[in-house]
């Protein structure tokens, strides 16, 4: 991570043009926990998983609950 502190919307906007940030998408709990430990800065769970995840031919099928379920 490259602070100590959180990193917020703020920390984010203030950081853009100014230094790399690393954000990788996870599809489920393990996946953001590995990512998490890794050390990157933020962790993104999109409705993505219903094509990767799930198999789906598009991601308009997936739910609120599925995404809560994957987060």
């Amino acid at each position: 991570m490259s602070t100590d502190k959180p990193v917020t919307v703020p920390w984010i906007v203030q950081a853009r043009g100014q230094q790399k940030i690393v954000v990788v998408t996870a599809y489920d709990a393990p996946s953001a926990a590995i990512a998490d430990a890794a050390g990157v800065d933020g962790v993104l769970v999109g409705d993505s998983l219903g094509t990767v995840g799930q198999g789906l031919p598009d991601t308009l099928a997936v739910t609120l609950d599925d995404m809560i379920y994957h987060a």
